[in-house]
Order: structure tokens, then sequence, then C-alpha cells
């Protein structure tokens, strides 16, 4: 009788410490999958058309460990990740993985090949009362997500991520972060690595709309890890050393809200062109103005910017570029197209990561996925949408551009800034807040930037159609 009262006791206790473990440590679960086809009439705007079609899918998986109060793990994975985008979230693309049974046969193939699972993100979270603490792999992002983009939209294919330490001071309405960051760093031994140390300064009254934020980034390496040369033209032959500077402000109305952000460049690339040193001077300034009416289906909004662009006849780099996810149309600054790098946005586009040797070309056209940058522009960007019910609405969007600088490589050859005018129509089908299923038909009529003067390029209309779902969980 004794035996069996001890056992029952000892099963109690046990019983008691798991419950209260398991109540001291949660795990929550968060992410999307995406869906996706794309197809492009011609990505040269010419003769041979060189077309794409593609289908992408991807699922992203964010585990967050609740270890006490205010302490916190997170995590994002990508499956089904990207061997050509590495680290994105762009997806595999149906067929790219080569059958396993039998092995390596495209036609005798009877399953799909297996792939990675790429981790994005892991890093720790600590909230006191007065601030945030975060180590580890973090995701970055700031204002309107034109320079530093985390990627939380559905429909997000890029992210940035910083392998950092910070610490988010918050008093009221103001919040103060400084970080230090190590994008890259091949070994324990010192002068091989680059780093970042930023700050983030943020004032956001909720109630009032109003918003200014400034968000600097110095960013150094040795002259070991220099390696702007793959993507810039000189000698490397010192250090990179390049700030960058965002400021945001913001204010909304009931009827009007508006919020703008400019992005500054500055400082030593570390390569040298006939004898001295090439300099970063780029900047980007874009604006966004909503007009929300109450009670209506009609929804106006306008996006507006000015990008530099580099200028190829000078020695410095005045080149800046947009994110990836920072997109005004679907085809125009979005997909590769046309016959030269019109934008200039060379130090953006995608290496193969097996080419080891630099210089390496991006892909080719009809071989990219959506990696155009906007950069070296004027645009003008109004969009109007229509609710039709409670499900179904009707997006029009519309960008007009003009080139910034003369971006054609030949000699004396002067070109049209003109890059013409691109329409987007979509049908959003969406039944649930964290479902929607858009269907998209985009109408490019390029201007005579693309033909690059005397070259006398193809420039001819071109279209293309996507539809993709996204599901929020």
């Amino acid at each position: 009788m004794k035996t069996q009262t001890w056992f029952r006791n000892s099963l109690l206790a046990l019983l008691t410490m798991a419950t209260t473990t398991a109540q001291a440590l949660s795990l929550d679960w968060t992410g999307h999958y995406r869906f996706e086809y794309t197809q492009i009439e011609s990505t040269t705007l010419g003769n041979p058309k060189n077309p794409k079609a593609y289908f992408l899918h991807n699922l992203v998986l964010s585990p967050r460990v609740i270890a006490a109060d205010g302490i916190e793990v997170v995590a994002q994975f990508s499956v089904l990740g990207n061997a050509n985008y590495p680290g994105s979230m762009a997806g595999q693309s149906f067929g790219i993985a080569a059958p396993t049974a039998p092995a390596g046969s495209s036609v005798m193939g009877r399953n799909a090949g297996v792939s990675n699972l790429e981790v994005r993100q892991l890093y720790l979270s600590y909230n006191q009362e007065y601030g945030q603490l975060i180590a580890g792999r973090a995701p970055v992002e700031f204002g309107l997500g034109m320079t530093y983009n985390a990627g939380n939209g559905p429909f997000d294919v890029w992210g940035d991520t910083h392998d950092l330490v910070g610490y988010k001071f918050v008093v009221g309405n103001l919040s103060f972060m400084p970080m230090i960051g190590k994008p890259y760093d091949p070994s324990l031994s010192a002068g091989g690595d680059v780093t970042d140390v930023m700050l983030d300064i943020t004032y956001n009254n909720e109630e009032t709309e109003s918003l200014f934020a400034i968000f600097s980034q110095q960013r150094t390496s040795g002259d070991q890890s220099n390696d702007a040369g793959s993507y810039l033209a000189g000698t490397q032959t010192r250090a990179y050393n390049v700030r960058n500077v965002n400021l945001l402000i913001g204010r909304g109305w009931e009827s009007f809200k508006f919020k703008l952000e400019a992005g500054f460049a500055d400082g030593g690339t570390g390569m040298d062109i006939g004898g001295e040193e090439q300099k970063a001077n780029g900047y980007g300034i874009v604006t966004e103005l909503e007009f929300p009416r109450q009670n209506s289906n009609w929804d106006w909004k306008l996006r507006a910017g000015v990008v530099s662009g580099d200028n190829p006849t000078s020695n410095n780099f005045e080149g800046y570029a947009l994110h990836r996810n920072y997109n005004v149309a679907f085809l125009m600054f979005n997909h590769p197209m046309g016959g030269y790098d019109l934008f200039r946005s060379y130090f953006q586009r995608q290496r193969s990561p097996a080419c080891t040797t630099a210089p390496c070309a991006p892909y080719a056209n009809d071989n990219a996925l959506d990696e155009e940058v906007v950069s070296n522009t004027i645009f003008l960007n109004p969009s109007v949408n229509y609710k039709l019910g409670d499900r179904w609405s009707l997006h029009n969007n519309f960008v007009y551009a003009q080139l910034q600088v003369n971006s054609s490589t030949v000699a004396g050859n002067d070109i049209s800034k003109d890059l013409g005018f691109e329409w987007d129509i979509a049908a959003v089908y969406q039944p649930h807040p964290r479902f929607q299923w858009v269907n998209q038909v985009g109408l490019l009529f390029p201007g005579s930037a693309w033909k690059e003067g005397n070259v006398d390029r193809d420039a001819a209309f071109t279209y293309g159609f996507q539809t993709k779902a996204a599901i929020s969980f």
C-alpha cells in the first residue's frame, strides 16, 4: 500500500513538473505559402524575343520559442529554396529538381528531387521595460522599405537579414537603436571582415500620425575583404568605407496621408581609377501619397521618385538602387528587359554562385527572376483600386519614367531619356484577410531610351501575365 502511494505521489509530481515546464516554454508558428506563374512575351523587346515562363512556390516558416517572459528565440526557414538565388524567398521553379528515381533521368523519372532547408534567420529577442535586445541573424527594415526591406509581405521574394547585436531603447513615442553587424567575416583572425555600424532613431506618434526617423549605416572593410571590384571599375587598392543615411518623414490626416524617404550614400569604394579613389555619392528620394475616402469603393495612391544612376563617363560611382522588393511596376524596374543595361543596375544584378572568377556576368534576361531594381530614373506612379464586392477588387497601376543620366557605354552616343510607360491591370480575389489571389496583366510601351541612340536597338511593345496566390498563417 505504501508502495502504491509513493508511486502515485511520484507520478503526480512528475506530471506537475511537466505541466509547469510546458507553461514556461511555448512555441508559436507563423509563415506564409506563395505560388505564382509568370509569363513574359519578350525580354529583349525585339527579335529574337527570348520569352520566359515559370512556376514558383515557396513556404516560409517562422517558429518563435517563448523561453520566459520577454525572452524569445526566433527563426525563419525557407522550404524549397532557390539555388540560383540563395538566401531569398523566391522558391523553386517547377521541374528544377532532377528526378531521383531513376536518378538523373529527365524522361524516366518518377519523383521530383529533394531540396535542402534554408535557415534565413535565427536571433534572440529580450524585451525589457525600457527596451529590447536583439542578437543574431535578424531582419532589418526601415521606412518605406526602399533601401532596407525585411520582406514581410506575402508576395515579397527578397529580404534583408544581418548578423548583428543591437539594443532598442524606447521612451514614449521615441526609440533609439544602436547596432553593430558583421556582413562578412570568413575567419577568426582579424582584418578580413566587413563591419556595419548602424543607428535607427524613430519618432512615431500614432495618435497624430506624425513620423520622423533616421537610419545610418557605416560599412567598412579590411583591405583583403573589399571585393567591390566584382561590380565596380578600377583597381582595388584600399578598404571600403561607405556611409548610407536614410531620412523619413510622414504625416496623416483623415483624407490625406504622405510619407517621404530620402537615402544618400557617400564614401570611398577602395577602387582606384587613374590614381584617384572612386567615390560613392548616390541618392534616392521617394514619396508616397494616399487619399483615403470613408465608405468609398475607390482607393487612390500616388508614388513618385528620383534615383541617381551611375555615369559611365565619370570616375566616381553615382549609382543608387531601391530595394528589389520596392516595385513600381510589373515589368519595368522589376524584370530585366531590353538589350543593354540602361538603368546601370549592374551592381545589384544577380551573378551565378557557380562563377568564382570576377567579373561574373548577370543572368540573361530570360533566365532571371524579378531581380531588376529602380535606378537611374525619375518616375511617376499613380494607382487606383476599385472594390467590386466583398471579395473582388480591380487594381490599375500606371508608371511613366525617364532616365537620369546617359547610360550608354558607347563613346559620343547621345540617347533619349524617354523610358516610356506601363499599365498594369489586376483582378484580386480576397475571401479572407490572410489569403489573396492576384491575376495581373502588364503592358509595357518602351520609350526611345531603350534604343540606345545610334545603336538603334529594338524597343517593341511587350506584355506579361502573372497569376499568384499567397496564404499567411
